[in-house]
């Protein structure tokens, strides 16, 4: 069984959830529930997408806002905005928020850097992509989280990194 957690903040709350795959069987577990049976299909020429869960039919449009990864998600004509990111990108910037937060982007497992999204100079706001790292078969998208300027990038596309080697350093703003 394939298992994938997310986190889902809304209206400054966090969730946690978690995605099973097992052959063509979904289950989901949101919070501290059970993994429950979902059954899903898109429809609407692919702009809904209409779940079973629970028991109950949901009908779920979702909508890009703006470009800092938040989701319009319209469920049973209800909107409701909030962010979802895979556990990892989470960790990324709790590890690097709160208070005063760094603006050192780190690896926090063994890896190999496969892209930088950035330049030095440029201006980054929290939330923005700046760097894609391979660990255990697959990328991980790492972002900021700060507001700031790009002031160094210690390193290039193909080199092995390991936990806490700094990968992309912002100068935060004050008050970013």
């Amino acid at each position: 069984m394939l298992k994938k957690k997310y986190i889902l903040n809304h209206d400054d709350e966090q969730h946690g959830a978690v995605i099973a795959r097992d052959g063509s069987e979904t289950q989901v577990q949101v919070g501290d529930g059970d993994l429950t049976p979902v059954n899903f299909r898109s429809v609407l020429n692919g702009k809904a997408i209409s779940i079973r869960f629970g028991g109950q039919l949901h009908l779920v449009h979702l909508t890009g806002v703006g470009g800092d990864g938040k989701v319009q998600a319209t469920i049973n004509g209800r909107p409701i905005v909030l962010s979802v990111m895979d556990e990892l990108k989470a960790q990324a910037l709790e590890s690097l928020g709160g208070g005063a937060a760094s603006g050192t982007i780190a690896a926090d497992i063994p890896g190999l850097v496969v892209e930088i999204k950035v330049k030095p100079g440029q201006r980054v706001k929290v939330g923005d992509p700046v760097v894609v790292v391979e660990a255990m078969k697959m990328q991980n998208e790492l972002v900021t989280a700060v507001t700031g300027t790009v002031a160094s990038i210690p390193v290039q596309p193909g080199d092995p990194v390991n936990p806490g080697d700094a990968l992309v350093i912002i100068e935060p703003e004050v008050g970013g």
